[in-house]
């Protein structure tokens, strides 16, 4: 390639939308100089394409690679399609797509056995290094990554393609794609591959590509602070406690068992009148307590005695081709980071009770870790530059903290390439969700607009509320029974592809009468769903998604504080809860023929406070009309008219 090479010579479409020579030139420039850029764009602006071009002249001139770190799997999919749109007439650039061991892993001991106590990655790791995987053996052989990756059938492969390929190889995939991605140009991949510091220490290796050489795409960036606090957080449940003790008096090991008796009974000392709560503990006094409790004092070196003796047993449960976990190990892993985390400023420390699913009682130590840049700076150091675009990214310079770029990073917003007549944004006066506002009269009030919005609409409409709960009161209120359509409801712990089906359900009645999806913002349906035409012409926000308030949002909010000038309620609390809002609101308007309306159903989102959170696109559209539910069918009807 020549130093004349141009994000032009890899964009594969004969048109352009509005603003994506912009962003790309953008993206181009600031790679040129080495600086990190966030750049907010709508949905259907075609960022990732975009990005995609921006960044290869510089990855062809300078023998690098492209880390695309993405959310879903219908995300990290996308970068392939577009990485073989770019190929369409010859093959210019290479790429791979990673799933998680789990969704790649062939083993069916593996895949019969692994739990939450010990990780897929730890036991790939315990049958690597005695040789007892057979699909791992079988890509030992494996030497040239170059000359692999031409016996593929083509240079832009989906994580799927390459188990199909590994299936018939009878090599693991996941291996296979690693060595791959030693060669390709462009590696698709989860956030935990890069913000996870576990996964990446193990991960980043294995590219033998130095971080110098590599750029970082963010998609969807305004999920990477909550990925890496939840990446450097951790959770160690009541019941895995009491497993430990089990497991140590299988053993007869008295320093495990005493120790883990003592940790149980402190913990469900503190827990008695802890129902659906959590409450900030004393961290190095939560491990005194279980070390009196249990009789073990300093010099029994009782959590390396723990992890040692853990590791012991899981080699053994391999040799005996049994699987391999260890709750003593769980538990002094644990508490040895638990202890190493005591006194930081950037942890939290909480004693949490919570139902499950089932219905039971879970108690839990939680470890919160409360500093996202703590996790992101370290990489966004090394790398060469970095990439972050999001359509709902405001105000960019809020992000662009907690993301943990430098100050002279560039900060830029492109305009919606939507007509603004495809586009109508509603926000409804004095509907007020709060807590406080919250009755029997709200709820029917709330059923009045969603059934108006969903009568004026052609297709369908999807309603999205800040909870389940506030799900269930407008069922209560006779939403389902009010609706001339069908009604598809998002269910709280829904697996997949439960999941999957009810939306391809909802999706047909598209274009028979149309339905109405009823879910949460936050939710899988709400940021991850991609709904185009009249699959949902309509959407209702329901209300201000805000957090609890918590002990652990208030240890958040104050961390915030310090850490970024006084503006702790804005960044813990205020933007999390808009940005679900805002990508909820971005659901109807996919394609540049589709028209979309946007019904805010709440007062707040109008007030200057919160309007300054929403995005461009949405801001340019935005009308404030009265609690009159006629008048908003009348203008829903009148849009979709024109």
């Amino acid at each position: 390639m020549t130093e004349d090479i141009t994000p032009m010579d890899f964009f594969p479409y004969q048109s352009l939308r509005k603003g994506q020579t912009e962003m790309m030139e953008d993206i181009y420039l600031a790679i040129k100089k080495r600086k990190q850029i966030c750049a907010e764009a709508p949905n259907g602006f075609g960022k990732t394409c975009v990005a995609l071009c921006g960044v290869l002249p510089w990855v062809k001139e300078n023998d690098g690679k492209v880390l695309y770190c993405a959310r879903t799997h219908r995300q990290l999919d996308r970068v392939i399609e577009e990485l073989r749109a770019i190929n369409s007439e010859e093959d210019v650039v290479s790429g791979v797509s990673f799933r998680g061991r789990r969704h790649m892993c062939l083993n069916p001991f593996v895949l019969e056995n692994a739990g939450v106590v010990a990780s897929i990655s730890e036991i790939c790791s315990e049958l690597k290094s005695g040789r007892r995987c057979a699909y791992y053996e079988g890509l030992r052989r494996e030497r040239n990554p170059k000359q692999l990756l031409r016996s593929m059938p083509r240079q832009v492969l989906t994580a799927p393609e390459i188990i199909d390929i590994a299936k018939r190889k009878q090599v693991c995939p996941y291996e296979l794609a690693k060595l791959l991605a030693q060669v390709v140009d462009v590696v698709a991949l989860s956030y935990l591959y890069v913000f996870s510091p576990w996964v990446m220490d193990a991960f980043l290796p294995d590219l033998e590509t130095p971080l110098s050489d590599i750029i970082l795409i963010q998609d969807e960036a305004h999920n990477v602070p909550s990925t890496a606090l939840d990446s450097a957080s951790d959770s160690l449940p009541l019941s895995s406690i009491k497993q430990g003790m089990r497991e140590a008096a299988k053993y007869n090991d008295s320093i495990s068992n005493n120790f883990c008796r003592g940790l149980a009974q402190c913990i469900v000392d503190s827990s008695k009148n802890l129902e659906n709560d959590e409450k900030l503990v004393d961290s190095e006094g939560v491990y005194q307590a279980a070390l009196i409790l249990s009789g073990l004092d300093e010099k029994s070196n009782t959590l390396e005695h723990m992890i040692e003796l853990g590791a012991k047993i899981r080699r053994g449960l391999i040799k005996d081709s049994r699987f391999p976990v260890s709750y003593i190990h769980r538990v002094g892993e644990f508490m040895l980071k638990w202890r190493a985390s005591s006194g930081r400023p950037d942890y939290t420390f909480l004693l949490s009770s919570s139902k499950g699913y089932s219905g039971s009682r879970r108690v839990a130590l939680d470890l919160v870790a409360l500093d996202p840049t703590v996790i992101t700076t370290p990489i966004l150091k090394q790398v060469y530059s970095s990439v972050a675009i999001s359509g709902t990214i405001s105000p960019l310079s809020a992000y662009a903290e907690m993301l943990g770029f430098e100050s002279n990073a560039e900060l830029v917003a492109y305009q919606s390439p939507f007509a603004d007549e495809n586009r109508l944004g509603i926000i409804v006066q004095d509907i007020d969700t709060s807590y406080n506002g919250r009755g029997s009269d709200l709820y029917n009030r709330m059923v009045d607009h969603c059934v108006s919005v969903a009568d004026a609409t052609p297709g369908n409409t999807g309603i999205f509320t800040t909870s389940y709960h506030i799900a269930k009161s407008l069922l209560k209120a006779g939403l389902e029974k009010r609706l001339k359509k069908q009604l598809y409801m998002e269910k709280q712990g829904m697996k997949g592809r439960e999941n999957d089906d009810l939306v391809e359900n909802y999706k047909r009645k598209s274009n028979d009468g149309g339905a109405v999806l009823l879910g949460v913002q936050g939710g899988r349906n709400s940021e991850g769903g991609d709904f185009p035409g009249s699959t949902m012409n309509s959407v209702v926000v329901v209300g201000v998604p805000y957090a609890r308030p918590t002990p652990r949002i208030e240890s958040l909010i104050n961390y915030f504080d310090n850490r970024f000038q006084g503006k702790g309620r804005d960044y813990a609390y205020v933007l999390p809860a808009m940005t679900r809002a805002t990508q909820a609101a971005g659901r109807p308007v996919r394609r540049l023929s589709d028209k979309g309306a946007i019904i805010m159903l709440d007062r707040r989102f109008a007030t200057p406070y919160l309007e300054r959170f929403l995005p461009k696109w949405l801001k340019d559209v935005v009308e404030v009309l009265p609690d009159d539910p006629l008048k908003i069918s009348e203008r829903v009807i009148e849009f979709f008219k024109n």
